[in-house]
């Protein structure tokens, strides 16, 4: 139960506003935020209805729907996993109230009871009394209602709603068609879907479930690829400014041996050098910078995934699997590009003056001269163990129904 908690915790919290989702809403990169967070956002932005921003996490570009951020998808996945932290009391709530007390005395916090049970196909909380008296109703006799903070496992997946259909009258997506991709209802079937290849969700959730776990753990791999990349950028780094160093010693040396007739020429070049430091400084923070935020954006689809395959219902997994395909094909894209980036350094050496003539010349630096190499460093994945070698999961056969 512990390790659930921290699980959901981690899950259902968003990484703009730092805490649990509120009317959470999915981007096409598949990222989710906080309706709200959202807004904030784009108007900060300034952005308007049909108009491009970047996701706040992974900066790709979307269109903001027509009909403003209230258009965007709702992530239902998300919703379930918020139902569970509610169970959970991961809402640090301090006390959870009887629906049935609070909606007959109209609020009344002295007359209100607090709830001990919990209706798992109503979702709501009742005192003693109200969950006997829900019991004995007709419509809610064959209810299962439980005790709070007792639910097992199957109790918590019975709270996982179904997505139902919002064209035919509520009625509940069991089928995924092959053909379009996506979840529809019996009646979408007979309407637009009876030459398709369709089955019940059921029977191919697992599959999907086997699927997207096998992107996750490709993306998994790829971030440990991508940090290797980093390990080789922080020794390169740590090469340079020993150049550097070694440089700085020789022209402090060559100053010493001149003494007081070339202290102006040495700071000329202490500064030319330190120019070229902060510049390489920066270069390999920005480097590392945009390493971090790959990661971050890596480790969240492999989380993301993660807690789908664990803990999303057969219409959570079967509505998401193609848009997490596309997603992890981006991503596998963007690795690409990442790891066969060039990142440039610098080599820096330093070569003494010849003292001939050089005094009969002001504008010559009685020291030396600084010469500074731009070299590129390429990272490819040939460089890597055989064992990091990722081959893509060829997931289009798993999608295709016989």
């Amino acid at each position: 139960m512990t390790e659930a908690r921290d699980q959901l915790q981690k899950l259902t919290e968003c990484c703009i506003c730092f805490h649990t989702f509120t009317d959470p809403r999915t981007l096409p990169c598949i990222h989710t935020f906080c309706l709200e967070c959202l807004k904030q956002t784009g108007e900060a932005l300034k952005k308007k209805p049909e108009e491009s921003m970047p996701c706040p996490l992974c900066r790709k570009p979307f269109v903001i729907p027509t009909g403003g951020m209230n258009s965007l998808q709702k992530n239902f996945f998300m919703e379930n996993l918020l139902d569970v932290a509610s169970m959970l009391h991961l809402d640090n709530k301090p006390v959870t109230v009887c629906d049935m007390c609070k909606a007959i005395h109209e609020g009344d916090e002295e007359q209100t009871k607090e709830a001990t049970m919990r209706c798992l196909d109503c979702r709501d909380n009742f005192c003693e009394l109200c969950a006997k008296m829900h019991k004995l109703h007709k419509l809610s006799k064959a209810h299962n209602i439980v005790k709070i903070g007792s639910e097992t496992e199957e109790d918590i997946s019975k709270m996982q709603s179904t997505r139902t259909c919002s064209i035919h009258n509520q009625q509940p997506l069991n089928f995924y068609c092959a053909d379009c991709k996506k979840i529809i209802c019996v009646s979408c079937f007979v309407e637009n879907h009876a030459s398709h290849k369709c089955k019940d969700v059921t029977t191919v959730h697992q599959d999907f479930r086997q699927a997207i776990e096998m992107e996750a753990m490709k993306i998994s791999k790829y971030v440990e690829e991508i940090k290797s990349k980093g390990k080789l950028m922080a020794k390169r780094k740590t090469e340079v400014l020993l150049d550097i160093a070694d440089t700085e010693s020789k022209i402090r040396q060559r100053n010493s041996e001149l003494k007081e007739l070339i202290d102006s020429h040495t700071n000329s070049l202490m500064e030319e050098l330190s120019l070229i430091k902060q510049k390489q400084i920066k270069n390999f923070a920005s480097e590392i910078e945009d390493l971090d935020r790959i990661c971050v954006v890596f480790d969240n689809f492999e989380t993301y995934c993660t807690g789908l395959v664990s803990k999303g219902s057969a219409s959570d997994v079967c509505g998401c699997v193609d848009e997490l395909h596309k997603r992890s094909d981006e991503l596998e894209k963007d690795r690409k590009a990442f790891i066969d980036h060039t990142f440039q350094t610098a080599e820096v050496s330093f070569k003494a003056s010849d003292l001939q003539g050089l005094l009969s010349n002001p504008s010559n630096n009685i020291v030396g001269q600084i010469e500074c190499k731009i070299i590129g460093c390429a990272f490819s994945s040939q460089q890597m163990s055989a064992s990091s070698v990722i081959e893509p999961g060829n997931l289009k056969n798993i999608f295709k129904l016989n």
